[in-house]
């Protein structure tokens, strides 16, 4: 090995350097052998390190930004740095040290185009802060040429790392996905079971509308008869879309009072029928409009087939809404 020379003047710094407060100083052996990363070179590759590099003073700010083309392999000799990282929307600090040896940026130019050669975070420095700078192909060039087993033991390293991270983050997709595909059938459960609940309900009340339109259809009610009830049937329907939202306790007493209804007009099983009215919104007053246009023989048929209709309206909201329900899911999912 030749003799090293204590110092090393460095290249002008550029002028866009100088014009954003950079100063460039002269490099030093000695300074460098004292810095961990460099104390077991020999006296010809420091001075090497000090003819391509240079030592640079950065004042107080930004260095480089994360995602900017890594041009630069930093080691810091003296100050404060700050990495960073971009997660979402924010800039969050991962790093601070005022340890000298403390390197960054174009660490991985070694690798060459096999991987993007971009800053992995952003530097900034809290005062003004003195770093050795050595290009990224010098870099390079001197990681392959000073330590090629190295070199490949680090290449080994770092993809084999990258795969297995590649399959952890595959892994936790997939669980992810899992998690997500058991949660979306519990919820889809609820709302399915619901309409078909619904729909076999439905099935059976048209079965009974039927059987009353039939009974209707034989010639028991006069036609004026039959156009009024036909008219408080589209009225019921309507005042289902309608209903108001009860307590418990309101439509606890608003079921006693049609159930009374029901019972005093001879209704059988008229407290079966009275929640279902009450649900739809209909009060007594409504059933007086009933029993005002029909006669006692002809009551009961009446009030179950607009029973029937009142139910079947309740039961076609409910598959529309579970439906609903099961669309909103499929989506957001």
């Amino acid at each position: 090995m030749s003799a090293e020379p204590a110092t090393q003047p460095a290249a002008p710094a550029p002028a866009d350097q100088l014009a954003a407060g950079r100063q460039t100083l002269p490099c030093d052996v000695d300074e460098l052998r004292s810095l961990f990363l460099f104390e077991k070179l020999d006296g010809e590759q420091l001075a090497w390190l000090c003819r391509e590099g240079r030592v640079e003073v950065f004042p107080a700010g930004p260095v480089y930004a994360e995602g900017e083309p890594a041009t630069c392999f930093y080691v810091l000799i003296e100050g404060t740095l700050v990495m960073s990282r971009r997660i979402g929307g924010d800039d969050v600090e991962v790093n601070r040290s005022s340890g000298r040896g403390v390197y960054t940026g174009a660490f991985r130019a070694y690798l060459g185009d096999r991987v993007p050669q971009v800053y992995d975070n952003s530097l900034r420095v809290t005062e003004p802060s003195r770093f050795y700078v050595l290009d990224a192909d010098k870099f390079a060039s001197m990681m392959r040429d000073w330590f090629p087993m190295a070199v490949h033991m680090l290449e080994g390293l770092f993809f084999g790392i990258k795969n297995v991270q590649q399959q952890i983050g595959q892994r936790e997709r997939l669980l992810a996905l899992g998690s997500l595909s058991a949660g979306l059938t519990h919820e889809l459960n609820n709302p399915a079971a619901a309409a078909v609940r619904a729909t076999s309900t439905l099935r059976d009340r048209v079965a009974g509308m039927r059987h009353k339109l039939g009974l209707m259809a034989s010639g028991r009610f006069d036609p004026a008869c039959l156009e009024t009830l036909i008219r408080l049937q589209e009225e019921a329907a309507e005042r289902v879309a309608k209903a108001p939202e009860l307590t418990p306790m309101e439509a606890s007493d608003r079921e006693d009072t049609l159930g009374d209804w029901l019972e005093e007009h001879g209704i059988s099983g008229g407290w079966d029928l009275a929640p279902t009215f009450v649900q739809a919104g209909l009060d007594a007053a409504w059933l007086d409009q009933v029993a005002a246009v029909v006669d006692d023989g002809t009551l009961e048929a009446s009030i179950r087939w607009l029973n029937y209709t009142v139910e079947t309206e309740l039961l076609l909201n409910e598959i529309e809404d579970s439906t609903k329900r099961v669309s909103h899911l499929v989506t957001a999912a």
